[in-house]
């Protein structure tokens, strides 16, 4: 509570200094409406991060009962559960009505903020709502915010799996996406780099503020300075879970701090905007934000290594009280800058040509061999997955301190593929011309899942990260219940070539080219499958592999497939796929409509027929008789059944 208070009285204060308080000359909403909505909408970020990190540590870093109740009959009865477990759960369950309640404020109090009407209980103030809810962009967002809150409210009271705890943390963070399609930073010239941006960084604190704050929940039922003799081992459960928690808050910290530089940037637009009251803002919250992260080393360096004397307790959980004072002071600015116009203005220029109109970008320039390479558009998003994913796997590496160098080459060069195909030519390009949209989704779901596959990142989390023993799920855990997908080639297999069909032979495909969104989701859809039939195909790292000859069966089916697609296209007997996107683009270069569907069999081959062949060959050539299954951290040569060493 004294969080949403702090949080409240930051962000009144720097609206104040900026001038966001103050009455309008023209479509001013009135006082109520100018006060309430900077109050609602802290509270409305501060209570969402607390819900996200409460659910995330219940899901994946707190044990769910006690160490010494035995589980009877596969059934844990309430008085079983955890303390700690149970105090994040029923502060989940408080804060999510709070979040639920002001997004319904943020709601109501925005549409009067823009339309310049003071809030009334009129029939036209609600006629005129319900529009703002149905037909325009910022109503539609936080419209699916209020919904996504409501069922993240009901759930938090029903669910208590470990699976369906981790779903709920997901559905309440993707509130992030529809936020950051109406923020400052969305508003820029290239406005879904503002978007990815955004996301990234919400992302970032939905995980380092909310962790905070569930460890400032849970703190009396892990300090033994104050609950007594009676939590037996606390203070090794505290470590635990403060290591643990660490780790996501050093990712996280990195997230928000690569990610509000990108956003200021795009924002302020030079120098001379960190003068501006908007820039004076800025720098007031990097300073909090790098105070945060000297606080949270702390933390690494000290206070955890010496928790279980009552000194060391006490300044480990006071420090976890200020990183949290800081963090609600800082969601009030961030608040305060949203209210506040920044130096490069926020609208979006009107689009001027046909491609504008459909892609929200200009036409790229004629496709030639020198723009498949010099062709970029950072997608933040991509980028921040792939700098994460790429450092994670060398800190194993590390760890694991005798791993073969061909599999994290292969690591790497996937990432630094999976980088080019979302940020540079097939992405740019592929929004114009079929045959590059194709080459770039088969890259996603083929050629990048087998190079990272190769990279044995499996065998690396089998190596490195050890199964726990208190209940709780941790990367072991979670890889051990996806093990089925992990395990099923054939099923695996029929599921990318039916998502292919289905994607492009279906109304899927217009809204991949009309939404970003669904441009994101399809695009990590088919790297998700893509990495579970490599890994079927391949041998996973723990467990029961497929045979030999039903993995071997398995990628000659999709590999015949594949040629037979590419065959099709080639042949110009499929009809044309979205004419009136494609030749609506106006372009002027390149191929017709008709022969770039023909040329999308190339991509086929390229992309998608090669990379499997290279891999049914491997898999043909490999020892029948060589053990599987095996997890390997060496640099002995491996067994040829498991292709990914």
């Amino acid at each position: 509570m004294a969080a949403f208070i702090l949080a409240a009285a930051t962000v009144v204060a720097s609206a104040a200094y900026t001038g966001a308080l103050a009455e309008r000359e023209a479509l001013d909403p009135g006082a109520l409406a100018r006060w309430v909505l900077p109050i609602a909408v802290t509270v409305h970020h501060l209570a969402l991060a607390v819900v996200v990190g409460c659910l995330l540590f219940a899901a994946t870093v707190l044990p769910p009962r006690r160490a010494d109740t035995p589980v009877l009959g596969g059934r844990q009865g309430a008085r079983d559960s955890h303390p700690a477990s149970t105090r994040v759960m029923t502060a989940a369950s408080a804060v999510s009505v709070l979040w639920a309640l002001s997004a319904v404020l943020v709601l109501v109090f925005t549409y009067a903020d823009l339309s310049g009407q003071p809030v009334s209980s009129s029939e036209a103030f609600a006629r005129e709502l319900v529009y703002f809810v149905t037909d325009l962009v910022v109503g539609q967002a936080w419209a699916t915010v209020v919904v996504i809150a409501f069922v993240v409210s009901t759930l938090t009271f029903l669910v208590r799996s470990p699976a369906g705890l981790g779903a709920t943390a997901l559905l309440a963070a993707a509130a992030a996406i529809p936020i950051s399609l109406v923020g400052h930073a969305a508003g820029s010239d290239d406005h879904y780099a503002g978007v990815g941006a955004l996301v990234v960084h919400w992302l970032g604190v939905l995980v380092w503020v909310g962790g905070v704050a569930a460890l400032t929940v849970i703190a009396p039922t892990l300090n033994p300075s104050r609950v007594g003799t009676d939590a037996p081992g606390g203070d090794r459960l505290a470590r635990t879970v403060l290591e643990r928690f660490s780790a996501l808050a050093g990712v996280a910290f990195f997230l928000v701090l690569a990610s509000g530089v990108v956003n200021s940037v795009l924002r302020l637009g030079s120098w001379e905007g960190l003068v501006s009251p908007y820039g004076q803002l800025v720098l007031l919250k990097a300073a909090a934000t790098v105070l945060l992260g000297a606080i949270g080393l702390g933390h690494r360096r000290w206070a955890i290594a010496r928790l279980g004397t009552v000194p060391a307790d006490r300044t480990a959980w006071r420090l976890v009280v200020a990183e949290l004072g800081i963090m609600a002071g800082i969601i009030g600015v961030t608040a305060a800058l949203g209210r506040t116009a920044p130096p490069v203005p926020q609208e979006i220029k009107p689009a001027a040509t046909p491609a504008q109109i459909l892609t929200g970008y200009l036409l790229p320039p004629e496709l030639t061999w020198e723009k498949w390479l010099t062709e970029w558009r950072w997608d933040w998003l991509w980028v921040a997955a792939t700098v994460a994913a790429a450092a994670v796997y060398l800190l194993g590496v590390r760890q694991a301190h005798t791993w073969a160098w061909p599999r994290t080459a292969s690591w790497l060069t996937g990432l630094g593929l999976l980088l080019y195909v979302t940020c540079s030519a097939p992405t740019i390009y592929g929004m114009v011309l079929y045959s590059a949209h194709t080459l770039m989704l088969l890259a996603l779901a083929v050629l990048v899942p087998l190079l990272l596959t190769l990279g044995a990142p499996l065998q690396l989390v089998a190596a490195t990260v050890p199964r726990r023993t208190d209940g709780s799920r941790g990367p072991r855990e979670w890889l051990d219940a996806a093990r089925p997908a992990l395990s099923a080639p054939a099923l695996s297999a029929a599921v990318l070539a039916v998502s292919l069909g289905l994607l492009y032979y279906t109304p899927l495909f217009r809204l991949v080219l009309d939404y970003w969104l669904v441009h994101q989701v399809a695009n990590l859809y088919f790297l998700g499958v893509g990495f579970c039939f490599m890994t079927a195909v391949l041998g996973p790292s723990d467990g029961r592999p497929a045979s030999r000859a039903a993995r071997i069966r398995t990628a000659a089916v999709l590999t015949a497939a594949l040629l037979i697609w590419a065959v099709v296209l080639a042949a110009g007997v499929l009809p044309v796929l979205e004419p009136d996107w494609f030749v609506g683009m106006a372009r002027t270069w390149g191929p017709p409509v008709t022969l770039d569907q023909q040329l999308a069999g190339i991509s086929v081959l390229t992309a998608g027929f090669a990379p499997m062949a290279f891999l049914l060959t491997a898999l043909i050539l490999s020892r029948p008789d060589a053990p599987t299954g095996r997890p390997r951290t060496g640099t002995s040569r491996p067994a040829p059944s498991d292709v990914a060493t």
